[in-house]
């Protein structure tokens, strides 16, 4: 049996596709162990895996960690740097506490399972003891032949800032400290290469043929993961549509609003999950066909789904694929762009930008997609794409084969 640990950034589209994963390796009788902000104690639990949790100001990771650009690209050196400042400082938070228990012998891990995008104590703590380490991606990777981002400035050039300059001394001096003999640059391309799970279909990745073979392009893995009890499906034979915007971009009343204007003369079913982005009675009158609630059980839904709308989220668009749905999506932010324009060239669905939304266009495009026997087509392929990727299956035998051999008649 072996142990693996989980160092994941606290936000459900990066943890919830890991839990399928942890499931099936406890089910391998491996030992799984997860650093994770406390509000993610019971989930983690349900898989059989041990919680090892840290207090977190959820507030102040939404403010600094969720980007809020509603662009194509990331351009904010400003907020680039805050999440810089806020991943340092949760470092120097959770390193002592996290190697105070992972560096007993009984506790050491066999792999390291780390998310990029997460604070460094799991990447520093592996190079420190010699600890593989595969990369947890819930969105696309990068190379030389896509990136979401512009081109980075050499560590040289970003210190000629001085308040970068000081950030890259501190790191400098943590990694010293812990006797990792980086500088920060080889440091950083090691947090972003090497072995790495990215929960997509390598055909839904930009550029997806140029990434070597120890990228492992699973599929997604949430279908297994439900947090949010039953739902039964209506019985009135009626198309059914899905409304959510996920749990860090949906304090939109307005274009809940607009969503429930666009489907009111609509012979159509459904279901808005808001998490909690709409206070009580601020949708106004809803007509009866219309159901608001703060959270439904995602997978149970698609399952009767006809179509779904979201924020362009990578893990929803593609467990509503996986359940042969159509997507329009409304991208908030570089990343969810950059999804939605993956929706329209693959033909699964739809875009509309924030800027355009109206209910005459919602119900245009709903009514377009829905009855376009291409996009129907579109889906099927990409859903085969999904079921051939593997799932935690593949992600399970990928982190496996980071394993020492275990020597002969042992």
């Amino acid at each position: 049996m072996a142990h693996i640990a989980f160092f994941i950034l606290p936000a459900a589209g990066h943890v919830n596709p890991t839990l399928s994963v942890a499931r099936e390796l406890v089910a391998r009788g491996h030992r799984v162990s997860y650093a994770l902000s406390e509000n993610y104690g019971e989930r983690v639990l349900a898989t059989g895996a041990e919680f090892l949790p840290y207090p977190m100001d959820q507030d102040e990771f939404l403010d600094t960690m969720v980007p809020q650009q509603d662009s194509a690209s990331y351009t904010d050196q400003q907020e680039f740097l805050n999440m810089m400042k806020w991943m340092l400082a949760m470092t120097q938070q959770t390193l002592p506490s996290f190697e105070a228990h992972f560096g007993t012998p009984e506790n050491r891990p066999d792999v390291f399972v780390c998310d990029p995008s997460s604070f460094w104590s799991g990447h520093i703590l592996a190079a420190k003891w010699g600890v593989p380490v595969i990369r947890s991606t819930p969105t696309y990777v990068a190379n030389e032949h896509w990136s979401l981002h512009p081109p980075v400035d050499t560590a040289e050039e970003q210190q000629e800032d001085p308040e970068t300059g000081e950030l890259f001394g501190v790191v400098a001096g943590l990694l010293a400290e812990h006797g990792v003999e980086k500088g920060i640059g080889e440091f950083a391309d090691d947090v972003h290469s090497g072995p790495a799970l990215v929960y997509l279909p390598r055909a839904f990745q930009y550029a997806g043929d140029t990434f070597g073979e120890e990228v492992n392009f699973v599929g997604p893995c949430t279908s297994a993961n439900s947090f949010h009890g039953d739902w039964e499906a209506p019985r009135t034979g009626r198309p059914l549509a899905l409304i959510s915007l996920g749990t860090l971009y949906n304090k939109q009343p307005s274009f809940f609003r607009a969503c429930v204007d666009a489907f009111a003369d609509l012979d159509w079913d459904v279901v808005i999950a808001h998490a909690g982005g709409v206070a009580e009675g601020e949708l106004g009158e809803v007509p009866d066909h219309i159901r608001v609630h703060r959270f439904v059980p995602q997978g149970a839904v698609l399952e009767h789904a006809t179509l779904m709308i979201n924020h362009g989220g990578t893990s929803t668009v593609l467990q509503a694929v996986s359940e042969g749905v159509p997507v329009i999506s409304v991208p908030q932010m570089a990343e969810l762009h950059a999804t939605a324009t993956r929706v329209e060239q693959l033909g699964v669905g739809a875009k509309i930008l924030r800027k355009d939304v109206s209910p005459e266009l919602i119900r245009e495009t709903v009514l377009a997609v829905a009855g376009d026997e291409g996009v129907r087509a579109a889906v099927a392929r990409l859903r085969g794409e999904i079921e051939s990727a593997g799932g935690p299956v593949a992600a399970a035998d990928a982190i496996e084969g980071l394993l020492a051999p275990v020597p002969a008649g042992a």
